[in-house]
């Protein structure tokens, strides 16, 4: 399975404590330079720890860095989303990803126009929960964790309605 990560999830994983849960599900994760250079470069400037984080990932190859240009005059960059997320979109366009992992709603609408499908981070938790890698309670610690955290910009609406789901399908 291919996978292309946006900045948003791996953020919030490694907030989380569990980037883990992406090679786990999806093997080598692909992040353009842009990703990198919010993540890492950007994230070990501030001292966050989810960037070592990603970074130890980098170095143990379960993150590979994958070089894309866009051309000046790419659709994507003209639709109103950062720079990271429109090199997520076209690294999975070029790489025929099966998956594309981004949290931004602007972003999700272009990834679609692009024919490209698309998961957040609640998505990613949810497959983690039916997969078994995660229990129940696990999934409703992370989910109360992520409401807890508003530097995660996840939707409160969204979150309960994943656990309404995680909660109607281990019943």
């Amino acid at each position: 399975m291919k996978v292309v990560s946006n900045a948003g999830p791996l953020i919030a994983l490694g907030k989380l404590g569990r980037l883990g849960l992406l090679p786990q599900l999806y093997g080598v994760v692909l992040i353009p330079p842009q990703v990198y250079q919010e993540v890492v470069v950007n994230g070990l400037r501030l001292g966050a720890p989810d960037a070592d984080a990603v970074q130890f990932l980098i170095q143990q190859q379960q993150i590979r860095i994958v070089p894309i240009t866009l051309p000046a005059n790419d659709p994507l960059l003209m639709c109103g989303i950062d720079l990271g997320e429109a090199e997520a979109i076209a690294l999975a366009r070029l790489e025929n990803a099966d998956w594309v992992l981004i949290d931004n709603a602007h972003a999700r609408r272009a990834a679609h126009d692009a024919n490209i499908r698309c998961k957040g981070t609640i998505s990613i938790l949810l497959q983690a929960f039916r997969e078994k890698r995660l229990t129940l309670a696990d999934f409703e610690l992370l989910i109360h964790e992520i409401k807890r955290q508003p530097a995660l910009w996840i939707s409160e609406r969204l979150c309960d309605e994943a656990l309404a789901t995680a909660k109607r399908e281990s019943a």
